[in-house]
């Protein structure tokens, strides 16, 4: 779900539409969607809904869409916070992206962003994410996540 080539320290795209995009093409690389501009759209259209900005300078974007083969996440950190949504004027700087098959979109993509929120709350979480120096050290934080979710998945069988 989580890997090493889905984190983006101090990325300079400040555009939610070519971030969204970036993240999208690259996961396409690995196979985990199969159409691009289907999970784009997905995810855009998501956005134009209700924004996945959640406060903190953090979004959480994501979209329902077949075009998913396999859960991930990916996050990027940009240099610094721009407005993700312009009706809004919220602001981001750490982008968590998350796709999730459709079949499997209710449980497992509720799990996801439970356990991304609930860390988020952690203020050191935050600014150890912020001050990450290396892709590995942020994989390290963010596997977290992907942990705590599959412990929760044995914790229920």
């Amino acid at each position: 779900m989580m890997r090493k080539e889905f984190i983006y320290l101090n990325n300079e795209l400040t555009s939610r539409n070519e971030i969204i995009r970036k993240m999208s093409e690259d996961v396409f690389t690995y196979g985990m969607i199969i159409d691009v501009d289907t999970y784009v759209n997905a995810v855009l259209k998501r956005e134009e809904e209700i924004p996945t900005t959640v406060g903190f300078n953090v979004s959480i974007p994501h979209g329902k869409s077949e075009a998913v083969t396999e859960p991930f996440i990916t996050f990027m950190r940009t240099m610094t916070p721009f407005v993700w949504d312009e009706k809004s004027g919220d602001k981001a700087q750490l982008i968590f992206m998350i796709g999730v098959p459709i079949e499997q979109k209710d449980k497992l993509h509720l799990k996801i962003l439970a356990q991304i929120s609930r860390n988020l709350m952690d203020e050191n979480f935050r600014n150890n994410l912020l001050e990450a120096e290396s892709t590995d050290e942020a994989y390290r934080l963010l596997k977290r996540i992907e942990e705590n979710i599959y412990a929760e998945e044995m914790g229920n069988l």
